[in-house]
């Protein structure tokens, strides 16, 4: 059993190294690291979850570290940058393009495919510029929190979540299931 698992970690391991060189990008300790974290814990993480996610492997590398990998593989298309308005980064392995909803009353990020399903997907009435991404952000109540709402009886009143932010660590990985929030 042992010899599968070495296998399995050697062919993921190479995978990752063919991703990055395609890329063009060197296969570094760091950026196979972190990439590596990244696919395996799926979801929208911010630069203080996968230096969580690091520690528990026992991988210690600089913050500086992290946020310049990071970089290089936004740049290369191997990660994107969910964009869910002010607050804090999130990112996510780039499988497809994409837009994101935010529920403004838990805090969930959930992926929406992107209809064109490659970037620019919008161009701007402004002429002369050059696109090259458009991210759309819906907010609202998720599914969840609406379909919550309903067995409970309860009215929502929308404006009682008026600038409500996203926290925590409520992506699409999974809804809090904190029963204090309003």
């Amino acid at each position: 059993m042992t010899r599968r698992i070495g296998h399995e970690t050697d062919h993921r391991q190479s995978l990752l190294v063919e991703r990055l060189r395609r890329a063009g990008l060197r296969a570094t300790r760091p950026r196979l690291i972190i990439l590596d974290v990244l696919e395996r814990a799926s979801g929208h993480r911010s630069i203080d979850e996968l230096m969580d996610l690091l520690r528990a492997r026992g991988v210690r590398l600089p913050r500086a570290t992290v946020y310049n990998v990071i970089r290089s593989l936004v740049v290369n298309g191997l990660v994107m940058v969910a964009d869910t308005g002010p607050g804090r980064m999130l990112v996510e392995p780039a499988q497809s393009w994409h837009h994101h909803f935010v529920c403004r009353q838990c805090g969930a990020v959930l992926d929406v495919a992107c209809v064109v399903g490659a970037k620019p997907c919008l161009q701007p009435d402004l002429p002369g510029a050059e696109v090259d991404e458009a991210q759309v952000i819906w907010r609202g109540r998720c599914p969840r929190c609406v379909e919550k709402s309903r067995l409970e009886g309860g009215q929502h009143d929308p404006g009682a979540d008026r600038g409500a932010r996203p926290s925590g660590d409520r992506t699409n990985r999974g809804h809090s299931d904190r029963s204090d929030r309003p």
